[in-house]
């Protein structure tokens, strides 16, 4: 796919450390948020970052810190939010030809966004839906609760 790293957006923040600051800045390729009326308040559901291995580390730590993370991309306002409590982090790596090393990948998720996965958490009543197109959203429905649905 060509120019394809132009869809991706920016995810940044501020590790203090002891005696230094460090900012690190990764690719953001997806972002799911939930934001407050005022435009402030909210978290992040889902964060899904590539970078070097030390900034995808950081990253992860920062999650697990309930930092607060700042993300831009080309189709929407700067947001400063968190992923809160009891976040969920997946980590891979990608190899990319014509580079040595690969590229570092990371998933995060929010607590209640991987509670609405199949099983996870009976008890939730909320489902957190991608798109609103509504072969999409009875097919998640169904699939949440169980609901007997035929393909077509």
């Amino acid at each position: 796919m060509k120019n394809s790293h132009e869809r991706f957006g920016w995810l940044e923040f501020t590790r203090a450390l002891k005696d230094t600051t460090v900012r690190v800045r990764l690719r953001l390729d997806r972002c799911i948020a939930e934001v407050a009326e005022n435009g402030r308040d909210g978290k992040f559901h889902l964060l899904s970052v590539v970078g070097g291995e030390s900034d995808v580390s950081a990253a992860w730590a920062a999650v697990h810190q309930i930092q607060v993370f700042k993300v831009e991309g080309p189709d929407f306002a700067p947001l400063d939010l968190s992923l809160g409590e009891k976040a969920e982090c997946y980590r891979g790596s990608l190899s990319l030809p014509g580079r040595r090393r690969p590229v570092r990948h990371l998933v995060a998720v929010s607590d209640e966004l991987a509670n609405t996965r199949l099983g996870a958490a009976i008890e939730s009543n909320r489902t957190i839906l991608s798109e609103n197109d509504s072969v999409f959203v009875l097919y998640r429905l169904s699939e949440r609760f169980g609901l007997p649905v035929v393909p077509e």
